[in-house]
């Protein structure tokens, strides 16, 4: 699935959103699930005036066509927005409300391909339907996961990050060995730290990725795209840089979804 969306001709700020929702087989199945479940259980009166197949595609279009742009709003918040005292207590209602904006309208966009037409008042409380399940399904991806964006400011959960100035903690995108110090890359910034690259590997915590070249480590949601380049196959990344991939570590960065 991840190659497919390295190919969309769009920004690279829109497809690393885009692969964070689809980039990996389990994503995808999960988003699948949710589809089918829906389907099934027909929620939000869907279980009238659809025949099985139709209610089955109906809410196939609605997950898949929220995901991104849902994401998307998510994903621009957490980036540039930062943490802050409230973060943790108001973000996600907040982004939640502007997140159901799109999904909204792309709601509303199917319902009528399906020959439903919405007037102002249905169209109102089609958003506070899809702002509160936006709001349940993040905040439930809040509890799970926890505060993945303030624990890493900390260096909490990703000791590598403990090493950086603080305005260079944030998402990591790559490590890269130099000399006797690692090059390390996040969507703040880069920083030079003094320690050797396999134990530096070693310190990103839960940060899901893989060394890919025995001088390189990239988070798999960093990854935009892979190409061959004179017979030799590199992956692209959200920085603008691209790596190297060795030979030895093709298996172990393919079981951890960086390669695709």
């Amino acid at each position: 699935m991840h190659r497919y969306i390295a190919k969309i001709t769009a920004s690279p700020y829109v497809v690393r959103a885009a692969a964070e929702v689809l980039g990996t087989q389990r994503r995808f199945a999960i988003l699948l699930v949710i589809a089918l479940l829906a389907g099934l259980i027909g929620p939000f009166g869907t279980t009238a005036g659809f025949f099985d197949w139709e209610r089955y595609l109906y809410w196939l279009l609605i997950v898949f066509g929220t995901a991104i742009p849902v994401h998307l709003v998510f994903f621009t918040f957490d980036r540039f927005i930062g943490q802050s005292a409230w973060w943790d207590a108001v973000w996600i209602p907040a982004v939640s409300l502007v997140a159901a904006l799109p999904a909204t309208a792309m709601v509303a966009a199917i319902a009528r391909l399906f020959g439903s037409w919405l007037d102002m008042m249905a169209v109102a409380g089609l958003y506070a339907q899809c702002a509160f399940a936006i709001l349940a399904i993040a905040t439930i991806m809040h509890l799970v996961s926890g505060s993945s964006k303030g624990l890493s400011a900390q260096g909490t959960r990703v000791p590598i990050l403990s090493r950086l100035p603080g305005a260079r903690r944030g998402r990591l995108i790559r490590l890269t060995a130099q000399d006797h110090y690692v090059e390390v890359v996040t969507d703040r910034g880069r920083s030079l730290v003094a320690m050797r690259f396999r134990d530096a590997v070693a310190e990103v915590g839960p940060t899901d990725g893989a060394q890919v070249h025995r001088s390189h480590w990239v988070a798999a949601d960093a990854v935009t795209a892979r190409r061959t380049v004179d017979g030799s196959p590199r992956l692209y990344l959200a920085d603008g840089s691209t790596v190297p991939i060795g030979r030895t570590f093709r298996q172990k960065a393919k079981a951890a979804g960086v390669l695709f």
